[in-house]
């Protein structure tokens, strides 16, 4: 029977060292194998600490004075207390929790999972069992998931001691011996022959970018399921893609993927791999030749107007360019005789000013002109009137 201290993750829960019987000194040392269900133990070991999560939330939904963080320690204690009460009234039959459904004895995880689903519901208080039926669900889901990603990123319950007290549980509750291996031997060397065969050592993956780790008896399983495992195109372009990337080369890469004729809107109706759609095009250059010409006859009147619009357009684009090539010659022509036109201008005022500045000096002339003569009539004056006085 198991202790609290073994649920605890003591050494008492490590199944695998060897067991020496108390009642004899005398009695021969067995030695155990311990080998376990790797998958079951993961799984066990997620459990516990999704539990712890849930139960310390639940315990404090609503309550203003206290958070999930300070009842870890408290809810840890007593979840340990109860999976050590449930687990053996279940190794003994007894337990009122897990029940047996259609007369097959269910899974170590199965077990554990009813009871830690039956503890968690215990610490439910009253604001947490009247929101999960009203509007705060959601808000609480995304509280645990948020508090179970606290709990694991601290460290508040290693995995290590997790996995120890899941193999313990495992151990307890495994009626049917499958998840376990509880054979022992004499000596060192028939333990070490029996572990390099059982059905429950421990293997990795050997596909490259997995590394999963799992039980021997589900390589097979595993191996045909593993996104990572070659395989030969599923289309036959004899080309080994990844199961995981299987879909996305068939629909993108595939030279097998299957598309339609070049010449389908023409009428050929063959689908055929892309990668071979080239050579059919020239295989078939006669064929596709015919469906093209009994297309075209077919919209023979929808391709005349088309090229009536044609036309037309054309007659347009001409006449537009010529309407565009006169009004440029008119401009042209204007355009010049403006510039002719500023040309005269220019002489007419050039010829105008030097008429004004001729006409400016022939009155200048005349004036001095008629200085002179004014001046000479008035020395033939005074000459004409000295004369009779030297007489």
């Amino acid at each position: 029977m198991l202790s609290i201290g073994s649920l605890r993750g003591g050494a008492g829960a490590n199944s695998g060292i060897a067991e020496i019987p108390t009642s004899n000194p005398d009695a021969p040392v067995f030695q155990e194998c311990g080998y376990f269900d790797v998958d079951q133990v993961g799984k066990i070991a997620q459990l516990l600490l999704v539990s712890l999560g849930t139960a310390c939330v639940e315990k404090t939904a609503g309550d203003p004075f206290n958070h999930p963080g300070a009842v870890v320690a408290d809810v840890k204690k007593e979840m340990l207390e109860y999976l050590n009460v449930q687990s053996e009234a279940f190794a003994t039959g007894t337990s009122a929790i897990v029940l047996q459904i259609s007369g097959e004895i269910p899974s170590p995880l199965q077990v554990v999972e009813d009871i830690l689903e039956a503890f968690v519901r215990s610490k439910k208080n009253l604001f947490s069992r009247v929101s999960s039926k009203l509007l705060y669900s959601d808000k609480k889901d995304d509280k645990i998931e948020d508090f179970v990603q606290e709990l694991d990123r601290t460290g508040a319950w290693m995995i290590g001691r997790r996995e120890v007290l899941a193999r313990a549980l495992l151990k307890r509750v495994d009626r049917c011996k499958m998840f376990h291996c509880e054979m022992k031997f004499d000596t060192s060397e028939q333990l070490a022959e029996h572990k390099g065969k059982c059905a429950l050592r421990p293997v990795t993956c050997e596909n490259e970018g997995c590394g999963a780790v799992f039980s021997a008896f589900n390589a097979k399983p595993h191996d045909g399921n593993c996104p990572f495992k070659q395989l030969p195109c599923e289309q036959g372009c004899k080309v080994m893609v990844k199961r995981g990337d299987m879909d996305k080369h068939c629909v993108t890469l595939c030279p097998m993927k299957l598309v339609n004729c070049p010449f389908a809107q023409a009428g050929c109706t063959n689908s055929l791999p892309q990668g071979v759609a080239e050579q059919h095009c020239v295989d078939n250059l006669g064929h596709h030749l015919l469906l093209v010409f009994q297309t075209m006859q077919k919209q023979g009147v929808s391709i005349g107007n088309q090229g009536q619009r044609i036309n037309l357009l054309e007659k347009a684009m001409q006449i537009s360019q010529r309407t565009e090539a006169v009004d440029i010659g008119t401009v042209l022509l204007s355009s010049r005789e403006q510039e002719i036109r500023l040309k005269t201008m220019e002489q007419e005022v050039l010829k105008l000013r030097q008429d004004q500045k001729a006409t400016d000096v022939s009155a200048e002339v005349l004036q001095i002109r008629r200085e002179l003569r004014s001046l000479q009539k008035s020395i033939e004056t005074v000459t004409a009137q000295s004369a009779p006085q030297q007489q």
